[in-house]
């Protein structure tokens, strides 16, 4: 196996426990862009498509049913715990077209010109060299095969991340840690400006990039959960797992205030904002 992206392949394989615990938020926040992916994707049966950053397999799982009978779906992770979860997500249904894989996208063999489809949901913004990386999946697809993927706009257009970050920030008095501009992160692909010309430059034509918005909306008597909830994921996260017991309380109460803050006819409703992608190889 060969692994470009080291420093990525750490931190997931380091996070993958609290990315498991925290599936139910993040799939609520990420599912409704994920759909849109998938159906920009129009995988159809026989097909044989590759799901990039599977996480915990539930979309590997969907597209497995979408291309049966007589398709494949193969998911593939950078952390070996996920790919693990994966496995297990699909033993719990009844799917036997389906497979797991640990493997970095970026510089393993994903296929020779044989596969239908490419997809991810917020699996592609990791990339060391994301040109490199898009180029191997491209190598993978037949001619005329498809990409889709969803991947976040800014951070200002996802309150869902903002405003948490901003509270923690207003405890500690920095930003939370964020990649620099270039550098692999959740934000890496946010300007549609310059991913066009990302996929252009892998080889990819056809690059169709819409911006598409699904707010969250949690009720206020759910307001401790979605506090709860916000520190699992994210910059948030990272900054709790060096704070005191005192600076951790302390950032939860300023998490929960702001939340409160956003109570409107009885609902908490935060931004999200992602870029569904599609191209031909």
């Amino acid at each position: 196996m060969t692994i470009a992206n080291v420093e990525q392949s750490e931190f997931w394989e380091r996070r993958a426990a609290d990315w498991i615990a925290g599936t139910t938020f993040t799939d609520l926040v990420t599912g409704p862009f994920g759909v849109d992916a998938m159906e920009r994707l129009a995988a159809a049966p026989g097909q044989r498509v590759i799901d990039i950053g599977c996480g915990t397999g539930a979309t590997t799982v969907e597209l497995a049913q979408r291309v049966a009978p007589g398709g494949e779906a193969s998911g593939v992770d950078i952390s070996p715990t996920l790919v693990a979860a994966s496995k297990a997500t699909a033993s719990m249904v009844n799917v036997d077209n389906i497979s797991f894989r640990v493997a970095d996208a970026q510089a393993e063999s994903l296929g020779d010109r044989d596969v239908d489809a490419v997809y991810s949901r917020f699996g592609v913004m990791f990339f060391a060299e994301p040109v490199v990386a898009f180029s191997n999946i491209r190598q993978a697809l037949r001619p005329d095969g498809v990409l889709a993927f969803a991947c976040w706009q800014s951070v200002f257009d996802n309150e869902w991340m903002l405003v948490p970050g901003g509270a923690a920030m207003s405890v500690t008095g920095t930003p939370p840690p964020m990649p620099g501009p270039g550098e692999p992160g959740p934000f890496s692909l946010a300007d549609a400006d310059h991913l066009a010309p990302i996929l252009a430059d892998a080889g990819f034509g056809h690059v169709e990039i819409t911006s598409v918005a699904h707010p969250i909306s949690f009720p206020e008597a759910q307001l401790d959960l979605l506090a709860s909830s916000s520190q699992q994921v994210g910059a948030v996260r990272e900054v709790l797992k060096t704070a005191d017991a005192e600076t951790a309380a302390r950032i939860e109460a300023a998490i929960r205030a702001a939340l409160a803050a956003r109570v409107q006819d009885g609902f908490v409703t935060l931004s999200a904002a992602a870029h569904i992608v599609s191209a031909r190889a």
